[in-house]
């Protein structure tokens, strides 16, 4: 990963639409969307940021390292072709950023961006939701053996309309969670997991490993999407 250079910058800068900032229209925007490939001004950035690497990863046009594949998806997106598709699906520019970028829409065009970056067909719908059911062990104390399956699975209605699906108890990031939030979580989970073994088996148990680690950091060094 290399900063960008001189040239690179004045590119990404001259592709139409990247005077401004995609979502305000701030003039000289300094920061970027690799998933969208679009430029936009400090504030519009921490709101980018609050969505998840998963959804918007964010990365400073001069100051930040960036990939190869990185530096192609900015030369072939641009604010212009982000906004004119989004708006030809009913996703206007004034539309607010978490609404705008969350819909099946954007992430549609997201996968779009990816797969002309990457030579490939572009895909005309998006695909099917991954929705699984976790596995814990049970918290029976009389020992019986066996797990139970996980239900706290937490479910909500996307911007136009399709459901998204997301365990609540898993160790993949929950849209719009923070990394502390995400933390949290994860301890609580990996602590209630000691707690069942030590109730089954008594003892301190033996799942320190269960709910760390994995899953994607705030600021992690590839894209999302």
């Amino acid at each position: 990963m290399v900063q960008m250079t001189p040239g690179d910058q004045a590119m990404v800068k001259a592709i139409p639409g990247n005077d401004k900032c995609c979502d305000c229209g701030m003039k000289n925007p300094q920061w970027a969307s690799v998933s969208f490939g679009t430029v936009f001004c400090l504030d519009c950035s921490g709101v980018h940021r609050s969505l998840g690497v998963h959804i918007s990863f964010v990365r400073s046009i001069a100051m930040d390292s960036w990939t190869p594949e990185q530096l192609t998806l900015m030369k072939l997106g641009g604010n212009q072709n982000c906004t004119s598709y989004l708006s030809s699906k009913g996703i206007l520019p004034s539309t607010p950023i978490k609404q705008k970028y969350e819909s099946d829409v954007a992430q549609l065009y997201k996968l779009c961006l990816k797969a002309r970056a990457e030579g490939r067909p572009e895909p005309t719908v998006l695909p099917p939701p991954k929705n699984r059911s976790a596995y814990v062990p049970s918290n029976n104390s009389g020992g019986g053996g066996g797990g139970r399956p996980m239900t706290s699975i937490s479910s909500h209605n996307s911007t136009n309309g399709g459901n998204k699906v997301e365990d609540s108890n898993g160790m993949e990031r929950l849209t719009g969670e923070s990394d502390e939030q995400y933390i949290a979580r994860q301890t609580r989970l990996r602590e209630e997991a000691k707690a069942r073994m030590a109730a089954k088996f008594g003892g301190g148990g033996g799942m320190g490993g269960v709910g760390s680690g994995g899953g994607m950091g705030g600021g992690g060094g590839r894209m999302g999407g």
